[in-house]
This record gives structure tokens, C-alpha cells and sequence, in this order.
């Protein structure tokens, strides 16, 4: 077995102290893309002027008058030492900010923003209407600061959806015109590349995922590999994969060679109800892909099994002085999550499996089959409202929680109104033109006030209990059960760690107090509030102790590194609970929901917030 030049230096030197980087030298390299990213602004603004010099001189072409911005992208090619495409792109991104984005021209000229991020928002939004940009733009800058590329993508579609819907349905129906599977020959080994739509996409990297682990574990293949093989295997329509494990008497093959009984795979999505049945167009989250249109949402619904998840929004119950009534007496206009399980197979209704359920909060206080009762568990996360949960001055927020699931439900079942007649106006102008004010707002506030006070940023419960004096059932054992662990990824969705959007059903489960197995009740208990999710990779750096989490309250963490660098991270299922300043976005051509008279509404009397049933204690772990 070969060792990598690191790993002989590493075992050169022995075990050191803990990792630790110069802060000198992360300001320095910062300093340095700060002059990169401006010099890059720079180029994109003189590509952009350029461009629109020559677009105003027409020339006559035979009988054909054009004008000559080809001629601009073969000169700023030719100087740039680039293909015609990027030149192109340099000019077409400069327009854009120059005459749309203004406050990210702003801040790529500044050098906050480096070209990737700023080609990342070009793509997204070039083909939004000038008030939807508009009403965009500051949400998604928040966003910007904070993200790579790719995550910053996945953010912006989520803003669009919320302050755009009937655009951004529009701009993914474009784009599905585009699934496309190419071939590229690379030596001994080539490429195969689907582009597919999001539900299909995933329904296929379930599926894929589901024939790698036929093998037995002592095969010698990495996950890749396996991966490559069960792809190969359902072209050929093979319903298993040949295991290359070398079998001998004391250790036998234990792959599962015949599988009759292996469940159709499983397109989760998250969906409130009210969106579901057309009267909203809130957007939706597909798990394992991101955020969709409600559009998208119903069809997947439509055409699919699907299962009702409850929730309950415990810190908006408080702050509204609500209690467990809180379902029937919200308004419609308020941003629920509502959880469907869809099958991407009809007729296929298998029982759900792993931490890919998602969960329903809009239900109207109804069970629809599922269960609320049996025994509940003392409540492992108190929600109440301190100091750490929000800086002075911002956007109250709230994360819902699972109560428990229903039956299956066939496709098309829930009743919708009737469509109204389609208005000649063309969706796309239509929209919000007020700024939107989402996650990355609330973010960017709470880092602002734990500058002015550090102690907003330390642990709500640093001991690890959540505020108990007693340990709940299963709090002293390392594994949490199925439920706790699907309760978590629901609330994460995706790796805790700043930036990463690795979905949480490929995350490990990790105790932010660590857990002593020695003396389990006086470590970090395993307990909503001290459990996350994190990919392998971060799991591995917070378990080297160079970054450590905080939780703070309602299941927002602090991050702070050997350098001193941090972050904060908020659950997937967050929302801002101040809906006051959020954009109405009625689907009004499948009609509007009932307005109430919200002045006539009085708080009730508080009551004790029903909280999850505990899951039987002999519940495989999840891991």
C-alpha cells in the first residue's frame, strides 16, 4: 500500500498540538482576492463598455444592417487570450450589472464578490423582470458574502421562488427543454453526462445509491466505484451487483445477490398544504436537490404516492402566545412547511426508510391519519426566546418541528379550487417589486450584533441537556433512534458546517457537546438540541477541534475556528416568523386563499406545546 507524501511528513513529526493557522495569513491571502476580485470588476466593466460601444455601430451587410458587437467579442478574445463564448459572457455580465444589479457591481467592484459568484448570480437572474431583480438583489448580496458557487445558486432559485414564483416556474420550464445525456470519450476512461430534471435526478442517485449497497461491506471498492458498477448494472438491468470481496470460511460474501423485495425509490419533497392545494405558491424543497416551485411541487404530487409528516412551529407558538391550537388559528398568508413523501413509482407503497422524511406543519390541527399520541418525551429542545435567539433590531424566525406522520395517500387526492381563466398577461411580469428579506438578512444581522456583544455567541447550553434536569428516554445511549435522527436531518436539511450543502441523508449524525460513553450522563446527551448534521469531511474537522459549533437558540449554531474565523448556520426548515415584511405571493391563476379579519384574532391562553412521541427503543440506529 502506497503513503502519500503528507501522511509520511505527518508520521515524520509525530502527533502534534492542535492545528493552527496564522490569522496574519488568512487577512493577507483575503487582502490579495480583494485586489483580484477588483481587477476582475474592472475587466468585466471595460468587456461590458466595449461591447456596448459596438452594438451601437450598425454596419450594411449586403442587403442586412447588423451591428458589431461579434465584432467586440473577437477583439476582446483575441487580447484576452479567450474563446468568443467567454468573451461574450464577460460583456454580457457587465451589462447586467451595470444597467440591473447595481449593488453587486458595487460589490464586485469593492472586491467582496469574485467572478464565479458574480457568473453564478448572472445566470440565475438575467432573465428575471427588472423589479423581481430588484426585489432580489440585497437577499441575494447576503447570500454572496457567505456562499461558493454552487450553494449560492441553490440560494438564489430559493429566493426567486419565494419573491417570483410564476418567474422562476417559468425559467425551470425553460430550462427542463435543456435535459440533454452527452458522451465524452477520454482515453481509457470516457464520461457519460445526463442533465434531467430535478425529480428525476434524484429518483436516479437514489436508485444508483440503492444497487451500490448490494455488495457486502468487505468489498474493496470505494464508494465511486460501487456507484459505477450499479450504474452499469441497472443499464443492463441487473438487479444486483457482483461483490469482489475474496470469501474464505471464518468471513463469507454477505452480499444480497436476489432482491425481490427492494422498495421503489423515493422522491421526498417538502411542501406546505395550503401550497399543495393550489390556494399559495410558497416554494417547496426536494430533498437531495434543493428548493422547487409549488408548481413543480403538485406535479410531483400528482403523479406519485405521497405522505402527510405534522409539525409544529414551537417558538412562534410563544411569541404569538399560542398554544397547541396554533395549526387552526394561523393565517394562510403565514410560511408553513408542510412535509409529502413522494413515490416516484405509482403503485409502489413501500414503508419509508433513512432520513429522508420531511415534514408538514400547515395541517389545520388535523391528524390526516398520522399520530399524535402515545407517549411523549419530555421536551429535549426548549424554543423560548432569549437573548441568543436574535439580535436587537432583526427578523424573529422559527423552526418547525415533526410531530408524526399519516398514511399513504394516492396522487391528485387533495382538492384544489378551481383554475381561473389564464390572463393574457405573461407570468413572467408579475412579481413583488418590495426587497425581500430572507435568511441570509437574519444572518447577516445576528453576525452584526455577536461582534458588538461576544456573548450573544456562546452556547445556549453549553453542558450539552437542552435546559433538562433529567435525561429523556434514549439520551444516554450514543445512537439516537430512527425518529430523532430523521427529526434532525428534517431540521437540517443539509451539512451544519458554513457553506456546505452536502443533504443531510448523506450526512453522519454528530453530538455538538461531545458524548462521554464512559459516563454518558454527564457528556452531551443525545438530544434534539446537541445533534446536527455534518458530512464526513467537516465531521472530521470538528472532531480535530480546528472549527467548533455553538448552539445557539432554535437550532442556530455559531461556528468559530482555530483562526478565528466564524459563521453562523441556521435549519433548513427555518423561517422568519415577522411576516409582516414578507412579499405576498398568491398564485392568483389558481385563486387566492380566504383573507381573515387578523385584527378580530386574540391570543389563547398558553398551553403546553405537544412535542414528537418517542420512537421504540429497539429502532435500528440510522448510521
Amino acid at each position: 500500500m502506497t503513503t502519500s507524501t503528507r501522511s509520511r511528513f505527518a508520521a515524520y513529526l509525530g502527533p502534534q498540538a492542535k492545528p493552527y493557522i496564522e490569522p496574519a495569513s488568512l487577512a493577507e491571502i483575503r487582502d490579495v482576492a480583494i485586489l483580484e476580485n477588483q481587477a476582475c470588476a474592472r475587466k468585466v466593466a471595460l468587456a461590458a463598455a466595449i461591447w456596448d460601444t459596438c452594438i451601437h455601430q450598425n454596419v450594411l451587410v449586403g442587403d442586412v444592417i447588423q451591428d458589431a458587437g461579434n465584432y467586440a467579442a473577437s477583439e476582446i478574445a483575441h487580447v484576452l487570450g479567450c474563446s468568443k463564448t467567454v468573451a461574450n459572457t464577460y460583456a454580457e455580465v457587465g451589462m447586467d450589472l451595470r444597467l440591473r444589479l447595481p449593488a453587486v457591481a458595487d460589490a464586485f467592484e469593492a472586491g467582496e464578490l469574485d467572478l464565479p459568484r458574480v457568473r453564478a448570480i448572472y445566470r440565475c437572474t438575467h432573465n428575471l423582470t427588472q423589479d423581481a431583480a430588484t426585489a432580489v438583489q440585497s437577499e441575494v448580496l447576503y447570500a454572496a458574502r457567505r456562499l461558493s458557487p454552487g450553494p449560492l445558486a441553490t440560494e438564489i432559485w430559493s429566493i426567486m421562488f419565494r419573491i417570483a414564483p410564476e418567474q422562476a416556474a417559468a425559467l425551470r420550464k425553460d430550462l427542463e427543454r435543456h435535459t440533454n445525456v452527452t458522451y465524452t470519450d477520454k482515453d481509457v476512461l470516457s464520461t457519460l453526462k445526463a442533465d434531467l430534471t430535478a425529480a428525476d435526478a434524484a429518483a436516479a442517485w437514489q436508485l444508483i445509491n440503492e444497487m451500490a449497497a448490494t455488495v457486502c461491506r468487505r468489498d474493496p471498492r470505494n464508494k465511486g466505484q460501487k456507484r459505477a458498477a450499479a450504474y452499469v448494472a441497472l443499464l443492463h438491468q441487473e438487479s444486483s451487483i457482483a461483490c469482489l470481496c475474496e470469501p474464505d470460511e471464518d468471513n463469507p460474501c454477505t452480499a444480497d445477490t436476489s432482491r425481490p423485495d427492494r422498495r421503489a425509490p423515493l422522491t421526498v419533497i417538502t411542501v406546505d398544504l395550503a401550497t399543495l392545494a393550489g390556494l399559495l405558491s410558497n416554494p417547496a424543497h426536494l430533498s437531495g436537490h434543493g428548493t422547487i416551485d409549488a408548481e413543480y411541487a403538485r406535479e410531483l404530487a400528482d403523479n406519485a404516492h405521497w405522505q402527510i409528516l405534522l409539525t409544529e412551529a414551537r417558538n412562534l407558538a410563544e411569541k404569538l402566545g399560542y398554544g397547541e391550537d396554533l395549526e387552526s388559528l394561523i393565517d394562510l398568508d403565514s410560511d408553513t412547511d408542510t412535509d409529502t413523501d413522494t413515490d416516484t413509482e405509482n403503485g409502489a407503497g413501500t414503508e419509508d426508510k433513512g432520513g429522508d422524511n420531511r415534514v408538514d406543519s400547515g395541517s389545520g390541527g388535523k391528524n390526516h391519519g398520522g399520530s399524535r399520541g402515545g407517549r411523549k418525551k419530555p421536551r429535549g429542545s426548549t424554543a423560548r426566546r432569549t437573548k441568543n435567539s436574535r439580535s436587537e433590531g432583526s427578523r424573529s424566525h422559527v423552526v418547525f418541528h415533526p410531530l408524526g406522520r399519516s398514511r399513504r395517500r394516492v396522487g391528485g387526492s387533495v382538492p384544489r379550487p378551481p383554475q381561473a381563466p389564464k390572463s393574457t398577461q405573461s407570468p413572467r411580469n408579475s412579481c413583488v417589486a418590495t426587497p425581500y428579506r430572507g435568511t441570509y438578512t437574519f444572518v447577516a444581522e445576528l453576525e452584526a450584533a455577536i461582534a458588538a456583544d461576544p456573548a450573544l455567541g456562546l452556547a445556549l447550553q453549553p453542558d450539552g441537556h437542552g435546559g433538562l434536569t433529567l435525561p429523556p428516554p434514549g439520551a444516554l445511549v450514543y445512537r439516537p433512534t430512527t425518529a430523532l435522527a430523521e427529526r434532525i436531518r428534517y431540521r437540517d436539511r443539509t451539512c451544519r458546517h458554513p457553506g456546505c450543502d452536502v443533504p443531510a441523508q448523506q450526512c453522519e449524525i454528530d453530538h455538538i457537546v461531545p458524548y462521554l460513553h464512559r459516563d454518558p450522563s454527564t457528556g452531551g446527551w443525545t438530544i434534539d438540541t446537541n445533534l446536527h448534521c455534518l458530512c464526513r469531511y467537516h465531521h472530521s474537522l470538528k472532531t480535530m477541534g480546528v472549527w467548533t459549533p455553538v448552539m445557539l437558540a432554535d437550532g442556530v449554531e455559531f461556528w468559530l475556528s482555530n483562526a478565528g474565523t466564524t459563521a453562523i448556520t441556521v435549519p433548513g426548515t427555518t423561517q422568519l416568523a415577522d411576516f409582516s415584511h414578507l412579499p405576498k405571493i398568491h398564485s392568483k391563476p389558481r385563486g387566492s386563499a380566504p383573507q381573515r379579519d387578523s385584527s378580530a384574532r386574540r391570543p389563547a391562553d398558553p398551553q403546553p406545546t405537544p412535542v414528537p412521541a418517542w420512537a421504540p427503543e429497539d429502532e435500528p440506529p440510522p448510521f
